[in-house]
C-alpha cells in the first residue's frame, strides 16, 4: 500500500483558494517566435536536441551543434507548447514552455532537475501551480510515515484511517485542478493539466465540459489538438456505449477478441509488468477475482509490455489466473488507444452483453460495484 499511496503523492490541499486565480489572458507573442539560449555545466554534449510534445508523445523537432554546453535555438509555437531539451535519448531532458519569447536557461548535466529557466511566461505560471503542489508535499510525506508506522505496528484502524484520508485527499487535487481549469480558461498551462493529468482521470462528459471552456483565442496549439482528439476517442468508450471489440494475441499467441469474452461480467484490466502501481494492486485484483469468479465474474488483462518474457514473468509472479492479451507494442498498444487510455492501472467494466458500465475502478470501489451486481455483502 506505501508503494501506492507514493504513487499518488502529487495532491492538493483545501487549503489553496481557487477564487484568488484570476483568468489569465493569452501572452503575447512576438513575431520572430522563440529564440532560447542553453547553457549546461559538466557535460561533454556537442549537440541537443529538442522534443515537442505532440499528439503521440515526444517528437524530435529540431537538433544543434553546440560548443562546451551552450546551445542556441530557433523556432516559432503556435501560442505555446511544452518542449523537451536534452541529449538525443532524453536522459537527461529539460522540459520548459516555449511560448515565442527568448528564453534562457541555465542547468548542470550531474544535478538534473536544477535547471533556472527564465523569459517564459507561460513557464513561470505553470512553475507557480507547481510551488502550490510543493507547499502541502510536506502533509503527504508525513501522512505516508505515519502509514509506515501503522504498518510496522499493526494498527489495522490506523492504516484504514491514513488510507481514507490520502484519497480524500486525491479528490480534493481533481477538484482543485478542475475549478483551476475553470477560471483560466485562456491560459496554457491550463490545456497542459487537461492533457496531463485529467483528460486521464476524468470521464469523458466532464472533459468535454472543461475543453469547451476553452477561449477561443488560444486553440490554435498542439495541446488543443490533442485534447479533442483525445476527447474524441474517449467518448466511442464511455459508459453506456458498447465497448469497442478489438483483437490481439494471448499469452500463448493465438488471437483472442474481445468479444468472445462477453457472455459474463468482464473487467478490462489495463496494466503492465513495468508499472508499480499495478503491482501493489495485483494481490488485491487476485482476491477480488477469486471471490466473483464463479459468479460469472471474468478479467482480461490488456498488458502494455513490450517485451514478451517480462510480460508472462509478472503474470506467473502474481499469480494471474485469467485471460491476457497483449501486442506488445508498449504505450502504442492497440487497445489502449482505441480505449483512450493514457495512465495504468486503468479498468473497464462490461455488463455480459459487453456495454461498458463503469471505467476506472479498482480496489475498494471494484469490490463495491461486484457485490451489488452479485447480491454479496460486501466486507
Amino acid at each position: 500500500m506505501r508503494k501506492a499511496l507514493v504513487y499518488f503523492s502529487a495532491i492538493l490541499f483545501t487549503g489553496l483558494i481557487i477564487t484568488s486565480c484570476a483568468p489569465t489572458t493569452p501572452k503575447e507573442t512576438t513575431s520572430e517566435g522563440y529564440v532560447i539560449d542553453l547553457e549546461i555545466s559538466n557535460t561533454s554534449m556537442d549537440s541537443a536536441y529538442l522534443f515537442s510534445l505532440g499528439i503521440d508523445g515526444w517528437n524530435l523537432m529540431d537538433s544543434v551543434k553546440g560548443d562546451s554546453g551552450s546551445f542556441h535555438f530557433e523556432g516559432r509555437v503556435k501560442g505555446a507548447n511544452y518542449i523537451a531539451i536534452g541529449n538525443k535519448t532524453r536522459s537527461y531532458s529539460i522540459r520548459v514552455f516555449a511560448d515565442n519569447h527568448p528564453i534562457k536557461i541555465m542547468g548542470d548535466f550531474e544535478q538534473p532537475g536544477s535547471e533556472i529557466i527564465t523569459g517564459s511566461a507561460t513557464h513561470d505560471e505553470l512553475l507557480a501551480t507547481k510551488d502550490s503542489l510543493l507547499t502541502f508535499e510536506d502533509y503527504m510525506d508525513t501522512l505516508i510515515k505515519n502509514y509506515d508506522v501503522a504498518e510496522e505496528t499493526g494498527d489495522s484502524a490506523m492504516m484504514t484511517q491514513i488510507k481514507t484520508e490520502y484519497y480524500a485527499q486525491s479528490d480534493l487535487k481533481d477538484a482543485w485542478l478542475r475549478d483551476w481549469v475553470t477560471v483560466n480558461p485562456a491560459s496554457y498551462v491550463a490545456q497542459f493539466y487537461l492533457v496531463n493529468p485529467l483528460s486521464y482521470q476524468l470521464p469523458a462528459e466532464e472533459l468535454s465540459v472543461l475543453v469547451k471552456n476553452i477561449s477561443p483565442e488560444v486553440i490554435h496549439t498542439t495541446m488543443y489538438t490533442t485534447l479533442t482528439k483525445k476527447l474524441e476517442i474517449m467518448e466511442n468508450s464511455v459508459v453506456g456505449k458498447t465497448a469497442p471489440d478489438f483483437v490481439m494475441n494471448d499469452s500463448l499467441g493465438n488471437p483472442q477478441s474481445l468479444s468472445a469474452h462477453f457472455g459474463s461480467y468482464l473487467l478490462i484490466d489495463f496494466w503492465a509488468s513495468w508499472c508499480g502501481p499495478c503491482r501493489v494492486e495485483n494481490p488485491e485484483m487476485v482476491a477480488i477475482y477469486t471471490k466473483y469468479q464463479d459468479l460469472g465474474y471474468h478479467v482480461l488483462g490488456v498488458s502494455l509490455d513490450s517485451k514478451r518474457d517480462s510480460w508472462l514473468a509478472a503474470i506467473a509472479k502474481d499469480d494471474l489466473n485469467w485471460a491476457h492479451v497483449s501486442d506488445l507494442k508498449g504505450w502504442s498498444n492497440e487497445a489502449a488507444k482505441l480505449y483512450g487510455v493514457s495512465a495504468i492501472p486503468h479498468t473497464v467494466l462490461l455488463d455480459p452483453d459487453g456495454k461498458i458500465i463503469a471505467r476506472g475502478l479498482r480496489g475498494d470501489e471494484l469490490e463495491a460495484t461486484l457485490a451489488e451486481i452479485f447480491g454479496v455483502e460486501n466486507k
